[in-house]
C-alpha cells in the first residue's frame, strides 16, 4: 500500500475530529427540523408515499364495492341522517366541490386537488397533526370524483423530511453537504495542524537535531498548543545543555587523561630497564593496560570531535576500490593469524567524493570487528556495488549474529549486546560508533541484520558522488 493511501485510511485524529465535527454538524440539522416538526402547524404538501397511495386506491375500491356513489345518484344516500360506516375520515367531493356525505370540506382539499393538476400525483399534508391524503378519481356512471382520506398522525417530524427530500434537489444537497465538510476539514485542520509542526519538531529532535524548537512552527499561537510548544522548547533546551555538558566533559576529561597516561607510559619504559625478570611480567602487563586506555580515549576524543561536527581533513575525489584494497589487505594479515580469511569482491571501479580518512575508518573498524568475532576457519565477505540509489558496502561475518533486539543498538557507545562482545574481544564498545557517526559525516547511514544461517552483516549506505 503507498505511504499516502496509508496515512489517508489509518484512523488518524485528523479523520476522528473531521467525522465527530461533521456528525454533530448532520446532528444539528436534524434537531432542527424535528424541533420545527413540533413547533409547525401548516407544513408544506409532499407526494404521498407508495404505502399512502396504495391506502387511497383501496379507499377508492372499498366505496365502489359498497356502491356509496351509486346510492347518492339514486338519492338514497341523501335521506340517511348520519353519515355511513366507515367514511368518517373519507371525503368524496363531487365536481361542485361538495362532499357526498354531506361534511364540511376543509380547505386543504383544494389546495391537494391544485397539487394534483400541477404534478399528477397525489400528496399528502399535515395540519393540526392530522394528515389529509389525495386525491384519487373515482369514476361512476360518466361522472368522477376526488377521494380524500384524513387520519390522525403525529408523525410530523417525517413529514418535514420528506418535504425537504422532494422540494430539494440532490445537487443543492450534495452542495451543502459538500460545503459542511469543507467547513469541517478547515476546522478540523486547525486544530490538527499544530500537532503536526510538533511532531516534525520531536522528529527532527529524536534524529540529533538538539536545536529543533517549536516555538518557530507555530508562529504567534496563544492557546494552549503554544503552551505546550513552550515547555517543549524548555525540555529541549534543557536537554541540549545537558548533552552538551556531558560532551565537554567527556572530552575535557579524554584530553586532561592523555598527559598521565604519557608519563606513565615513560615510567613504565624506564622502570622495564632495570626491572628483575619477576617485575617485567607486571610492567609489561601495567604497559598493555596504559596502551589500552590510551586508544580508548583516543577514540572517545574522535568520537566527540564528530559529534559536535569537526572533521579534520577536505572533502577529497578518491576510487572507493583503492580505499578498499588497502583496508582489505591489513585486514587479511590480521585473520590470517587466527586461520581466518577475507574475500573481497566488487562490482567495478566506484568514485566518490568525501572524507577519506573517517570513511577509511570508518569500514576498517566495522571490518576488524567482523574478523573478531566471526570463528576460527571461517571466512568474512567484503562487496560493493553501485546503483541508481547510491553505493552499497557489505560486510558479513560467518559468527552468531545479533539478538534483534539488540541490532538498533550496536552502533551505541560502549553498548555490548551479548557475552559474545567481551572486553577481550569486542573492545570498549566505541568502533561501531565511531564508523556510525564516520559514515554519517559522509552523508550515508549504516545498518545491521542477521544472515539467514548464521552470522552478522553491517551494510553502509553512501550516495553516489559527482566526482
Amino acid at each position: 500500500m503507498l505511504p499516502w493511501i496509508r496515512n489517508l485510511v489509518r484512523p488518524s485524529l485528523f479523520w476522528k475530529i473531521f467525522l465527530w465535527f461533521w456528525l454533530a454538524t448532520l446532528i444539528t440539522l436534524t434537531s432542527v427540523i424535528f424541533l420545527y416538526s413540533l413547533t409547525g402547524h401548516d407544513n408544506k404538501l409532499v407526494p404521498a408515499s407508495d404505502e399512502e397511495a396504495k391506502q387511497l386506491r383501496q379507499a377508492a375500491i372499498n366505496i365502489q364495492l359498497r356502491k356509496i356513489i351509486d346510492e347518492y345518484q339514486t338519492g338514497s344516500l341523501l335521506t340517511l341522517n348520519r353519515i355511513p360506516e366507515g367514511l368518517d375520515n373519507t371525503f368524496i367531493i363531487d365536481k361542485n366541490g361538495e362532499d357526498l356525505t354531506g361534511k364540511e370540506v376543509p380547505d386543504v382539499l383544494y389546495h391537494l386537488s391544485s397539487f394534483y393538476r400541477n404534478r399528477n400525483t397525489p400528496a399528502m399534508v399535515i395540519v393540526d397533526n392530522e394528515a389529509f391524503i389525495g386525491p384519487e378519481i373515482v369514476f361512476n356512471r360518466g361522472n368522477y370524483y376526488l377521494l380524500f382520506l384524513r387520519e390522525k398522525s403525529p408523525h410530523q417530524f417525517t413529514t418535514v423530511v420528506s418535504y425537504l427530500y422532494h422540494s430539494v434537489s440532490t445537487w443543492h444537497l450534495l452542495l451543502a453537504l459538500g460545503i459542511s465538510a469543507l467547513v469541517c476539514i478547515a476546522l478540523t485542520w486547525y486544530l490538527t495542524r499544530p500537532i503536526h509542526q510538533l511532531q516534525r519538531t520531536t522528529q527532527a529532535f529524536a534524529r540529533g537535531d538538539l536545536s529543533a524548537r517549536a516555538e518557530r512552527y507555530l508562529g504567534k499561537r496563544q492557546d494552549e498548543f503554544a503552551d505546550l510548544a513552550e515547555d517543549f522548547d524548555l525540555m529541549a533546551e534543557r536537554i541540549e545543555r545537558i548533552i552538551h555538558s556531558q560532551k565537554r566533559l567527556l572530552s575535557d576529561v579524554s584530553h586532561e587523561l592523555r598527559s598521565p597516561l604519557t608519563r606513565m607510559q615513560i615510567a613504565a619504559s624506564l622502570a622495564q630497564k632495570t626491572a628483575n625478570p619477576e617485575s617485567r611480567t607486571h610492567i609489561d602487563r601495567i604497559e598493555l593496560e596504559v596502551e589500552r586506555l590510551d586508544e580508548m580515549i583516543g577514540e572517545l576524543l574522535q568520537m566527540a570531535a564528530l559529534e559536535r561536527g569537526h572533521v579534520n581533513e577536505d572533502r577529497a575525489n578518491f576510487m572507493l576500490n583503492d580505499l578498499l584494497d588497502v583496508i582489505v589487505e591489513d585486514a587479511k594479515f590480521e585473520a590470517e593469524a587466527h586461520n581466518k580469511t577475507v574475500d573481497y569482491h566488487t562490482d567495478g571501479d566506484i568514485a566518490f567524493n568525501g572524507y577519506y580518512s573517517l570513511l577509511a575508518r570508518a569500514i576498517e573498524n566495522v571490518l576488524r570487528n567482523a574478523i573478531r568475532h566471526t570463528p576460527d576457519d571461517t571466512c568474512v565477505t567484503v562487496s560493493t556495488s553501485e546503483t541508481q540509489l547510491g553505493i552499497e558496502i557489505k560486510i558479513c561475518d560467518s559468527g552468531y549474529g545479533v539478538s534483534e533486539e539488540h541490532l538498533q543498538k550496536i552502533f551505541d557507545a560502549f553498548y555490548r549486546p551479548t557475552d559474545a562482545r567481551e572486553r577481550t574481544s569486542g573492545g570498549a564498545g566505541l568502533g561501531l560508533a565511531i564508523a556510525k557517526r564516520g559514515v554519517e559525516a559522509n552523508g550515508g547511514n549504516i545498518t545491521a541484520y542477521n544472515q539467514q544461517n548464521s552470522g552478522l552483516c553491517v551494510v553502509i549506505h553512501l550516495p553516489k558522488s559527482r566526482v
